[in-house]
C-alpha cells in the first residue's frame, strides 16, 4: 500500500523536555534535518518516555549512517529512509561500497513503526523560465547531499517522469544541506530539490527575497509504466500539497501533486523488549498531542503504522501493536 494522504501546512514547534531522572541506561538516537519529521519524531518519543527512560537525540546527521549505527549497536534508535534500507538489504545505493557487510548489518536492523517523513519540494526561481519538468533539460539541479538516499530519489523523480538522467541531460549538484542552502540564496544552481515537512517554514523562507514556483507531478504522467514503477519503490509514494501551502510561492492557487517518502523508526534487534514496547506505546497514545505539535503527522494513525515497511517490528513493537488489535502483516512478525 502507498500512503497518499493530505498534511496539512504547520510549523514544528520547539520541545521543552523537562530533566530526566537517573537512569540504567541512556538511548541514543539520532534524527535528520532539525526542522523536519525525521527529527521530530525521536525527540517526541523521547519527551512521551521521559518517565521511564532517558533518550538522548543528536539531530541534523545522515540517516544512512545513523542506521548503519543502528545496526551495529553504536545507538539505539534512528529515524530511517524506508528506501535506504531497502537498499541496504541488497548492499546497494548508499552501501554500495560495504557490499556483504550492509547485507549483513541489515539483518540486525528492527522497525517500531512507520511514519510519512516529508515531501520533494522541486523549487525554481519564479522569475526563471522553468515552468515544467521540460526545461530541466540541460540545468544545473541540486538533488541532494553526497551521502544519503535523497539524491537517489531525486534523480528516479526525474527520470519518472521525464526520462532524462543525471550528467546527459542535466547536471546534478551535490552538496551538503547547509552549503546546498546557501548555494541556492547566490544563484549557484537552478532547480533545488529539498525535502521538507509540508509547509515548512525553512522552504517558504526561500522565497522571502525572491518567490518561488513548486513543479507539481504532470497529470499526464500519472499510470505510465515509469511513474508506476517509481512507486513500486519501497518508501516512495505521491501525496497532495493543497493551494495555499506557501506564502512566498508564486503558484500556489492550485493543488499540486508532489512526491513524498516514508521513513521508519528503526532499533537493534538486541534492544530490550520492554524498551522497544515502552517506546512504541508512548508514541500511539500521544497521538494527539503529536499532531498538535506539526500537522505533518496527522498521517501517522495505527491504521498506517506500517506503510512500505520492510523491517521486521521488534518483538515489543509487536506485543503493543497486538494489544490494541492493529492488523499486522505477516512479514512483519517474527523479528
Amino acid at each position: 500500500m502507498k500512503l497518499v494522504r493530505r498534511a496539512f501546512s504547520g510549523a514544528i514547534l520547539a520541545l521543552s523536555v523537562a530533566a530526566a531522572p537517573a537512569y540504567s541506561e541512556t538511548l541514543k538516537a539520532e534524527g535528520g534535518s532539525a526542522a523536519g519529521l525525521s527529527a521530530l519524531v525521536p525527540q517526541l518519543m523521547s519527551k512521551y518516555v521521559a518517565n521511564n527512560h532517558e533518550v538522548r537525540v543528536n539531530v541534523d546527521q545522515t540517516l544512512t549512517r545513523a542506521t548503519l549505527k543502528v545496526a551495529t549497536g553504536a545507538i539505539d534508535i534512528a529515524s530511517t529512509p524506508a528506501g535506504a534500507f531497502a537498499k541496504m538489504e541488497v548492499g546497494k545505493g548508499p552501501y554500495k561500497k560495504l557490499g556483504e557487510e550492509a547485507i549483513a548489518a541489515s539483518k540486525n536492523v528492527r522497525s517500531l513503526f512507520s511514519f510519512l517523513g516529508g515531501h520533494v519540494h522541486v523549487i525554481v526561481d519564479a522569475k526563471s523560465d522553468i515552468s515544467s519538468w521540460e526545461d530541466l533539460r540541460g540545468k544545473r539541479i541540486f538533488i541532494g547531499p553526497p551521502a544519503g538516499s535523497f539524491g537517489g530519489q531525486t534523480q528516479a523523480l526525474i527520470k519518472s517522469i521525464t526520462g532524462m538522467k543525471n550528467g546527459d541531460d542535466y547536471e546534478g549538484i551535490k552538496l551538503a544541506w547547509g552549503a546546498a542552502n546557501q548555494a541556492w540564496e547566490d544563484g549557484k544552481f537552478d532547480v533545488f530539490m529539498r525535502p521538507g515537512t509540508m509547509g515548512s517554514a525553512a522552504v517558504d523562507q526561500f522565497g522571502a527575497a525572491r518567490p518561488f514556483r513548486l513543479l507539481g507531478i504532470p497529470s499526464d504522467v500519472l499510470g505510465t509504466a515509469a511513474w508506476d514503477k517509481y512507486l513500486e519503490t519501497p518508501g516512495y509514494a505521491a501525496d497532495i500539497m493543497p493551494a495555499g501551502t506557501y506564502k512566498n510561492q508564486a503558484n500556489n492557487g492550485e493543488d499540486l501533486l508532489v512526491s513524498a517518502y516514508v521513513m521508519f523508526v528503526s532499533v537493534n534487534k538486541d534492544m530490550n523488549e520492554q524498551t522497544a514496547y515502552d517506546l512504541t506505546k508512548a508514541m500511539f497514545e500521544n497521538l494527539d498531542d503529536a499532531h498538535s505539535v506539526s500537522a505533518g503527522l496527522t498521517p501517522l494513525q495505527l491504521d498506517n503504522a506500517f506503510v512500505s515497511l520492510a523491517a521486521p517490528l521488534h518483538p515489543g513493537a509487536l506485543r503493543y501493536f497486538d494489544e490494541v488489535g492493529a492488523d499486522v502483516p505477516a512479514h512483519l512478525r517474527g523479528g
